[in-house]
């Protein structure tokens, strides 16, 4: 299942408009680092096209998922990528629907305990938790008394520091964006800088 993987390594790296030229480098930097999930964002350049290569290229280590999956449309053009999850920043029925349909697994954007139950009566295999520093680590804890079924991927303002709470507080993942992939090290070229980076964080949860 999909949940178990990105609990294995909980660190799940959010490839927002990265340049496509350095597509690639930066996807071996993370899995390097020891990523073994990528979330690619549909607003990228060429997003089905760095899904494919890169599961063309890893796709026996890593899993790659298809991000900011805004309408059916994005949803079916990051299936047919080969997306093997897709993550949206709302709850659109019609996007979970679409997903459960198709056997992809799904993890829609939410942000209280009713959107939470109807994603997963919807279909949605987990939510993510969105943004969610807004809400803290305490709100999962709390929300994972009554709902303890449901899986969590927190996802929004979330750094290396506090990346533990969350997993700590009941998450099984956390998505990261421009926190772990820094524009200095990209616009650098520092692919070194960045696998040492994914390390970072990696190692910083490693005990939760």
């Amino acid at each position: 299942m999909v949940i178990e993987q990105l609990a294995a390594a909980p660190i799940v790296p959010i490839l927002r408009k990265v340049p496509y030229e350095k597509s690639a480098s930066i996807v071996k930097a993370l899995i390097d680092g020891g990523v073994t999930s990528i979330e690619v964002t549909m607003e990228s350049e060429k997003a089905a096209e760095i899904i494919a290569e890169t599961i063309d290229a890893y796709g026996a280590q890593v899993l790659v998922g298809a991000g900011t999956v805004l309408n059916v449309e994005d949803c079916q053009r990051a299936i047919e990528a080969g997306a093997q999850f897709i993550v949206t920043p709302a709850l659109d029925e019609d996007v979970v629907a679409y997903a459960a349909e198709q056997g992809v697994p799904i993890i829609p954007g939410v942000f209280t305990p009713a959107e939470m139950l109807r994603a997963v009566k919807l279909g949605a295999e987990a939510i993510k938790l969105f943004p969610a520093s807004v809400l803290g680590p305490a709100f999962i804890k709390d929300v994972k008394g009554p709902l303890s079924h449901i899986s969590i991927m927190a996802t929004g303002g979330i750094t290396a520091d506090t990346a533990t709470d969350y997993l700590k507080a009941g998450a099984v993942a956390v998505g990261t964006g421009s926190a772990l992939l820094k524009k200095d090290l990209i616009a650098a070229n520092d692919w070194d800088g960045l696998k040492k980076e994914t390390e970072k964080w990696l190692q910083a949860v490693q005990a939760v």
